[in-house]
């Protein structure tokens, strides 16, 4: 997180509109290599030894369980890795086996989210907010949903060619991504390009979710939602003062329309659009529990609205354009995260970008179908390329607009209906009257200082937060990080265990008044911290495990091992700290929702300037504003013993 004001600088010199045609108007690039080139030749995700995830659970759960709930949880444990534990593998071995074109923890993952019957909204959905375009004068509502509509668009294209760069993660990019490199990758079969970009130190990245990107939405069903695409769609969803519109940026050829009849089309419903009555938002539904909302969405389908629904599902994407124009960051999370009543929102959408009066853009996506790897590829490239090319300006006259182009989707409603929808929102402001947010600046340590102390800036930042927790409630918890498996084929996320004995060791002393000792211990969490996330990362987690030998057990119609019905199991994934970060410069803000009751909600970003932290939390459990306070002076007081008082 950046302070805006540093960000929406006008630049020294204004750019003006981009002259892209042709091709390199269509697309955003024409890689050399093609985008998916290297799924064929992934490595699968691999299953850990179930003695190692024994021992990193044990490892992971000492920090945090009391001596006694740790003992009868060591002595579970133990006799589940000495008798229900090794058939369990070795059934998950084979199903692993039986199923190569997937990763063992895949179709699982998904049908964790799909079987969840609570709202998305809040619960699932997070929100990413762009950092300002540099040129200010760009910062406008039209321009920028217009040149970020286009943008997806050309990003959209390139991804159907085959031609949108793969992801590729290169250890050392001055020696690996040049010409040699994507000369000998593009030449190698697909089945060993893999083996030809490692060559050069270059790791290539799953790409399955991309195909997901795009035209997507999720669709509520009784017991288990499902997935929905139409890769044909040639139309993106609007929605305005509660009304959803459908608007053409693809010719029937398939080819991106120009950049004026876009903007021509947008201008026309920030001018004419009505709003829609609080009974008649459709988009409110989308925020019910799923079960509740399967059942409105077959009613609306009665009524004859199936033809909108499938526009609004199968749309490229969808932009929210809101009236709401404040600084206030509460306020500002408050509809980000929340949607408000919801009106203007439809939160099943594969993303809907949402730009507010002020010409901020944010993306709040629906998390079923991926993770944040492919939307931050999403948000890097959109912005590098809106920045670079201004396809309209907000000193342009919007052209007429053309009628065919935009379509109000006018829902047919009942009574029942309209009482439901009202009814939606109602539930959704009270089911999230208790939730609260905080933010965090702070300006004297950044990335590269940390660094320059040969730390890891995100053990500095997950220690920080360990020590702002301790400090207000006298206890360790368990503590979630992402982390990314996205180096296999299907890999989703891994769990990272940032509350380690490294730092409850760290934590007391930094917190034991006259303490001087610190700063080898600053050392322990970083080592510790590096070398769990290169575990994580490379498959080698424990929690995916732990679950697809529970998930196993429950496939083959067993009883559940007792390890696994455990008080120290159930306390272990009770995550009051649930923290993810994003670290680019393209993301200002990111939040999401606290994962239990009790819990807060850390969306931080260790940044070149500065290190800054979203905060949420249900009021009546826990205090947003006396975390943020107390991770300040955790920051300063770890400040201090890395740089000294100066």
């Amino acid at each position: 997180m950046l302070r805006s004001s540093n960000l929406c600088r006008l630049a020294s010199k204004t750019r003006g509109k981009a002259t892209l045609a042709g091709d390199d108007y269509q697309y955003l690039e024409k890689s050399e290599i093609p985008s998916y080139h290297f799924q064929k030749s992934l490595r699968r995700l691999p299953i850990p030894k179930l003695q190692d995830s024994v021992n990193r659970y044990l490892a992971a759960s000492k920090p945090v369980l009391s001596p006694d709930v740790y003992a009868k949880t060591e002595a579970a444990i133990r006799k589940f890795e000495k008798h229900e534990g090794p058939a369990l593998q070795e059934s998950l071995l084979a199903y692993d086996k039986a199923h190569r074109d997937t990763s063992y923890i895949s179709e699982p993952w998904f049908d964790m989210y799909l079987r969840a019957r609570v709202p998305i909204a809040v619960n699932y959905n997070p929100f990413l907010m762009y950092a300002p375009d540099p040129d200010a004068k760009f910062n406008e509502q039209l321009t920028r949903a217009t040149n970020l509509a286009i943008s997806y668009a050309r990003i959209k294209r390139s991804l159907d060619e085959n031609v949108f760069g793969p992801e590729v993660f290169h250890m050392n990019p001055k020696k690996s991504d040049t010409k040699l490199f994507r000369t000998v990758c593009k030449t190698l079969p697909p089945s060993l390009s893999w083996f030809g970009a490692v060559a050069f130190n270059a790791y290539p990245l799953d790409m399955s979710q991309y195909k997901s990107l795009f035209c997507g939405t999720r669709i509520p069903k009784r017991g288990k939602d499902l997935l929905y695409l139409e890769p044909t769609a040639k139309h993106f969803i609007t929605i305005y003062k509660g009304v959803p519109y459908s608007v053409r940026i693809l010719d029937d050829t398939g080819s991106l329309l120009a950049p004026e009849d876009v903007q021509a089309s947008l201008a026309w419903i920030l001018k004419n659009g009505k709003e829609a009555k609080p009974e008649e938002s459709v988009g409110a539904l989308t925020s019910l529990d799923r079960d509740a909302w399967a059942d409105a969405r077959v009613e609306l389908e009665q009524s004859g609205n199936g033809e909108l629904l499938r526009k609004i599902d199968g749309g490229i994407f969808a932009i929210c354009l809101d009236d709401l124009k404040t600084e206030d960051h509460q306020r500002l999370f408050q509809s980000l995260l929340i949607g408000d009543e919801s009106r203007n929102r439809w939160f099943d959408k594969c993303f809907q970008t949402i730009v507010d009066a002020n010409g901020q853009a944010t993306i709040n996506f629906e998390h079923s179908w991926g993770d944040g790897v492919a939307v931050l590829r999403l948000m890097e490239e959109s912005f590098k390329d809106t920045n670079k090319n201004h396809f309209v300006s907000p000193d342009d006259v919007p052209r007429s607009h053309n009628p065919a182009n935009v379509q109000p989707l006018e829902f047919k409603l009942t009574d029942s209906l309209r009482a439901k929808i009202q009814a939606a929102q109602s539930s959704h402001v009270s089911a999230n009257s208790d939730l609260d947010f905080s933010t965090m600046e702070y300006e004297h340590l950044n990335r590269d200082v940390i660094k320059s102390t040969k730390l890891s800036p995100d053990s500095v930042m997950q220690l920080a937060i360990q020590v702002a927790f301790y400090s207000l409630y006298k206890e360790f918890v368990p503590t979630y990080e992402s982390c990314s498996t996205a180096a296999f084929l299907k890999g989703r996320t891994e769990c990272m265990r940032s509350a380690t004995s490294a730092t409850r060791a760290a934590t007391l002393a930094i917190l034991e008044e006259g303490r001087k000792d610190i700063r080898p211990l600053l050392t322990d969490c970083s080592n510790q911290h590096f070398q769990l996330v290169k575990e994580a990362s490379m498959g080698q987690g424990f929690d995916r495990h732990l679950l697809g030998l529970k998930i196993t057990a429950q496939r083959l119609n067993q009883d559940l091992p007792e390890f696994f019905q455990d008080a120290g199991y159930a306390r272990m994934g009770h995550f009051v700290l649930s923290t993810s970060t994003l670290s680019t410069e393209t993301i200002i803000f990111g939040g999401f929702g606290p994962v239990v009751p009790d819990g807060f909600g850390v969306g931080y970003n260790v940044a070149p300037n500065q290190l800054g932290a979203v905060i949420s939390s249900n009021k009546s459990k826990r205090d947003s504003a006396a975390f943020a306070a107390a991770l300040y002076k955790s920051l300063d007081i770890i400040r201090s013993h890395l740089l000294g008082s100066n």
